[in-house]
């Protein structure tokens, strides 16, 4: 505006006004149209442990989460939500990822999404995707940025809302419940800190093992065997408060334990975020800790909100109360219990259930895996109860949430107690997707070769009573982020209703491979310190004294030393092959450099012609580092200054 107004300006201003206009339309519409809400439109996440072999680790969540409606006003979109993973999938420079996401896309459209006469009910290319274009309102910013040319435009376009995440701590730490802590070293190796002996770094500098407090109940035993058949599971520590049931889905065939059993839990973050507004006016968010314990009632409560007063599916069916899956007197089990257990008969019981079961009576059914009314979100005491769906759509209606998450996990025995048959002696468990983008594997086929990052816990039994039942057992939990290992022990009879175990957890995260996404930038914050001295070998290219190299040697030898612990520590061996020794070796030939100079230079002179003195070594490095920074300078004593002074030596 001065321009339009200055003397040198006044014959154009006519032109410089119109650019202005449009300038400022361009930016103002821009503006408007951003500020419109559309809480389904950012509604992509990938929160899933679970990832496709050959796809990066944060590249394409990152990528996912730049995708728009994969929830709707009527629930989540599926088909959606293929179409933006095969997108994300194209992106992906490593053609594995496309080849596996092609193999697990046709998977699921011809397992979820097909009419029943077998057709598609969605167009989605498992091959590829088209890029989308620019968004609009984004598009006309860009324009009034180029076409206005100003300072004050530029910075609007390039403008950003800044999100400041802080909170209380916790102050309820659990408490060991049994006497028995894990071995340090199988500790390390679990994690991956050593491998065959040879450190391989701790990157996150965590040392001392998390832990967290577990404990399972019998709320109902097998009506014709002896072994609990329903249970509670409670795990709790600062972060989290988990509650669920378990139920057995079948009897073994060769003895009186469970065959399979699955658990179905909800997972309470112990912390409350709201919408804060900082002395400076900018919007951001604030997390506090708030202490939400889960048991039988609350985990209840919710699955009744969530359910919205009726199952999760929608479905009408009059056996209301034994029906809602989630309850300790549900029907939801294997036939082989329910045969045994029921009165209702077997093909009334199938003409009932086989909707929400999905078509085979299991437990957890279903409607557990993927729910529509995920999308939904309810208020607790004040407080919007969301998960990992729909947090982004809370986040636009609810001035403080608190995210609980469900979890699902299938176990099954593996071997049984050799001599009385009376006890699981191995098992393992596995966790299950539940939500956006669990269509990619929600599958009864194996699809272990295409996937990474599924936890899978392997448990076995390391004490049986004279009846041959187990009374404690231990588990190694592995994910790609950590390692668990935990010890339970059983309290009282472990064979009757109210039995109860208690459990203590121990994890810890994993030390993953050097070039791990995660580790980009620490490696690159080493790869800048070592970086520093030479940047300065130029400097010492003309260095006739020696000072410059002297004193570079000895600077760089100091920060080697002072860095090397540090990566050592964080990165291992072999990070100290790949990130610091090339840097250690052109210490040495820098070196050997500066002392093969030293070593010329002396043989210059003669006894007639003196070697002329030279300063302390604090002087030497002085002068080194101020040549070093660019001012010439020598130390080296002019040879008549040196005779006066030796002359006057002798005559004192």
């Amino acid at each position: 505006l001065s321009q339009i107004f200055s003397s040198n300006s006044v014959m154009a201003m006519p032109g410089q006004l119109s650019r202005v206009a449009l300038t400022a339309c361009f930016c103002g519409l821009g503006i408007n149209l951003q500020g419109c809400i559309d809480i389904y439109r950012d509604t992509c996440v990938w929160h899933s442990d679970l990832n496709i072999k050959g796809c990066s680790y944060y590249g394409y969540r990152g990528c996912v989460q730049h995708c728009h409606y994969c929830i709707t006003q009527n629930g989540p979109d599926e088909c959606a939500q293929l179409k933006c993973a095969s997108y994300c999938a194209k992106r992906e420079s490593d053609s594995d990822c496309l080849a596996n996401f092609k193999v697990l896309c046709d998977i699921a459209l011809d397992e979820n999404l097909k009419d029943e006469d077998g057709s598609s009910t969605c167009n989605a290319n498992c091959n590829a995707a088209a890029r989308h274009g620019p968004r609009l309102p984004a598009l006309l910013l860009l324009l009034g940025c180029l076409h206005g040319g100003r300072s004050w435009a530029l910075l609007l376009c390039l403008a950003f809302l800044a999100f400041s995440l802080n909170g209380c701590g916790c102050s309820e730490w659990p408490a060991k419940q049994i006497n028995w802590e894990p071995d340090g070293a199988k500790f390390d190796e679990l994690t991956g800190r050593v491998v065959d002996g040879i450190w391989q770094g701790n990157p996150t500098w965590q040392w001392v093992p998390e832990l967290e407090n577990e404990d399972y109940r019998c709320v109902q035993m097998h009506p014709t065997k002896n072994f609990c058949a329903v249970w509670t599971s409670h795990e709790w520590n600062c972060g989290e408060h988990d509650f669920g049931i378990c139920k057995c889905g079948e009897v073994a065939a060769d003895g009186d334990y469970c065959a399979k059993w699955g658990c179905h839990s909800l997972e309470a973050d112990q912390e409350i975020c709201h919408h804060k507004e900082d002395s400076d006016g900018e919007s951001g968010e604030s997390c506090f800790y708030d202490r939400f314990p889960m048991d039988y009632n609350v985990y209840d409560q919710l699955m009744t909100q969530q359910a919205t007063g009726d199952l999760t599916t929608g479905e009408t069916i009059t056996l209301t109360q034994r029906l809602r899956w989630w309850s300790y007197d549900s029907i939801w089990s294997n036939p082989r219990l329910l045969e045994e257990s029921d009165n209702i008969p077997m093909e009334n019981l199938s003409a009932e259930a086989r909707l929400l079961a999905g078509g085979a009576v299991s437990w957890p059914p279903y409607g557990a895996y993927n729910p529509v009314a995920r999308h939904m979100f309810f208020s607790w005491r004040d407080v919007c109860i969301v998960n990992g769906d729909n947090v982004q759509m809370a986040k636009l209606r609810c001035h403080q949430w608190r995210e609980i998450e469900t979890e699902i996990s299938q176990c099954k025995c593996t071997a049984a107690e050799p001599s009385k048959k009376r006890a699981c002696a191995y098992w393992t468990c596995e966790e299950r997707d539940v939500g956006l983008f669990s269509i990619l594997f929600r599958t009864p086929q194996d699809i272990e070769p295409y996937t990474t990052g599924v936890e899978t816990e392997e448990y076995h039994c390391t004490s049986y009573n004279i009846d041959g039942f187990c009374t404690a057992w231990e588990g190694d939990i592995e994910s790609l982020e950590e390692v668990e290992w935990t010890s339970c022990r059983c309290d009282g009879n472990c064979q009757e209703l109210d039995a109860t175990w208690v459990c203590d957890e121990y994890e810890l995260p994993k030390t993953r491979d050097l070039f791990f996404e995660t580790n980009h930038q620490r490696m690159w914050q080493f790869l800048l310190l070592e970086l520093c001295w030479p940047c300065f070998l130029a400097k010492t290219a003309d260095d006739d004294d020696g000072d410059g190299k002297f004193t570079l040697v000895v600077c760089s030898f100091c920060l080697g030393i002072i860095v090397l612990p540090f990566l050592v520590v964080t990165f291992g061996l072999k990070g100290f092959l790949i990130l610091s020794l090339p840097f250690w070796a052109c210490r040495c030939c820098l070196c050997f450099c500066a002392c093969a100079q030293e070593f010329n230079s002396n043989r210059e002179y003669t006894p007639h012609a003196p070697k002329p003195a030279r300063p302390p070594v604090r002087a030497r490095l002085a002068r080194g580092g101020t040549k070093l920074m660019g001012r010439s300078t020598s130390s080296i004593v002019a040879p008549e200054e040196s005779n006066e002074t030796n002359e006057t030596n002798e005559l004192q």
